[in-house]
Formats: C-alpha cells, sequence, structure tokens
C-alpha cells in the first residue's frame, strides 16, 4: 500500500500556500508518472496542493506519445532543453518562444 511519509510537512505547506506564500518543491529526473502519482497520493490529505501544485518538465512529457497521457490535465509549465534546442533547427524559434513564454509565467507566479 502507498502512502505520503511526514504528510504533517504538506499540511503545513498547505497551509503556507493558502495564506499565499511559496512552496516550491524540487526533484530530479521524475517519471513520467511522476505527477499524476503525487496528485493521487495527496487528493485525500492535501487537496489543495493536488488541485494546485504546478510542474516544471521538459518538452518529452508533451510531445512524447508514451509520457503525454500522464501530463494531461496537468499545471504544467514546459521547458525546452537547452542541449536540443538545435535538434530540428524549423522549430528552434518555436522552442525558444516557448521557453520565454514558461519563464515568464514562472515570474508571475513567484
Amino acid at each position: 500500500e502507498s502512502y505520503v511519509g511526514n504528510v504533517s510537512l504538506f499540511s503545513e505547506m498547505e497551509e503556507q500556500l493558502k495564506q499565499g506564500e511559496n512552496v516550491i518543491l524540487i526533484s530530479n529526473h521524475q517519471s513520467e508518472a511522476g505527477p499524476a502519482v503525487i496528485a493521487l497520493l495527496l487528493e485525500t490529505t492535501n487537496p489543495h496542493i493536488s488541485e494546485n501544485i504546478i510542474y516544471v518538465a521538459g518538452d518529452r512529457v508533451i510531445t512524447d506519445p508514451l509520457c503525454k497521457p500522464f501530463s494531461m490535465g496537468r499545471n504544467l509549465l514546459c521547458v525546452y532543453s537547452k542541449k536540443h534546442m538545435n535538434d530540428v533547427p524549423e522549430l528552434a524559434d518555436m522552442k525558444r518562444r516557448a521557453n520565454t513564454r514558461s519563464l515568464k509565467e514562472m515570474a508571475l507566479l513567484l
């Protein structure tokens, strides 16, 4: 059976969020299913976090047909990797514009 450890920390975060504060959780290389799993695990104990969490992820979560279903319905900011920016030269400008939009949105959120 899955469970959320240190649930009191999430309750503290939820109270901070309700007071208008920012809370940032950082993970490295989340799995494709990560956002869905986190939301499901928190929906009973911390519904505010579960419904309002915003994920920042690479483009694979919106372009890869196997990954995309896990990201649908999630609050997601997509950032294209600098390393792969010019993989398809015709898309480089679109990727830069998308990154600019994501960064502007992050600035507004914070």
